[in-house]
């Protein structure tokens, strides 16, 4: 597992103390299991670091709860739609266990990102990063059958023996119940 010194400047492209310049902008948040960093219809004005622990974003409709991504130790995250344009936040963000999670907010990040290349590079990387995710999860919803997806969502993340079958069945878009058929199968 990589922290956030190693994580900065592998995606900076800058060296350790390039990497500590960035990361002391950054402030450590301790989060309790099911603790929010951002519930919706509130506005997201921040960017995030996983040190240790997992996040969940997810919306609501109809008082169901659907999954859009779980975040893990060593990823960049935030709402981006809501950071990038001031918008009421459609998800929420909580932790699914204690975590550690560094955060930066958009008006220190926009300072930084004016007197910082290797920031700039950054952050570029983790929207590219982003959306290559993204993509990947449209292209399965449309084309893979629900075994597929299970089994990149065992190749790709191995969350299956660590997070709720609730979180995992709405994040590949079955319910609880076929991917229970799909596991007793053993895929």
């Amino acid at each position: 597992m990589k922290n956030i010194t190693e994580t900065i400047q592998n995606l900076s492209g800058g060296n350790i103390q390039d990497a500590q310049e960035i990361l002391n902008v950054f402030e450590p948040v301790h989060m309790r299991k099911n603790q929010y960093l951002l519930k919706e219809g509130q506005i997201c004005s921040s960017y995030y670091f996983i040190e240790s622990g997992t996040v969940r974003l997810f919306h609501t409709k109809d008082s169901n709860e659907y999954t859009v991504w779980m975040g893990t130790a060593g990823e960049f995250f935030t709402n981006l739609e809501s950071y990038l344009d001031g918008s009421k936040s459609k998800i929420n963000i909580h932790a699914i266990e204690p975590s550690l999670v560094y955060i930066i907010d958009k008006r220190k990040s926009d300072i930084l990102a004016k007197t910082s290349n290797h920031y700039n590079t950054l952050l570029r990387k983790t929207v590219e990063m982003a959306f290559v995710g993204l993509s990947k999860n449209i292209m399965s919803y449309q084309s893979e059958e629900a075994i597929e997806r299970y089994h990149r969502l065992m190749d790709e993340k191995n969350w299956i023996e660590k997070y709720p079958l609730k979180y995992l069945s709405s994040f590949i878009g079955i319910t609880q119940s076929t991917l229970s058929r799909i596991r007793a199968k053993k895929g």
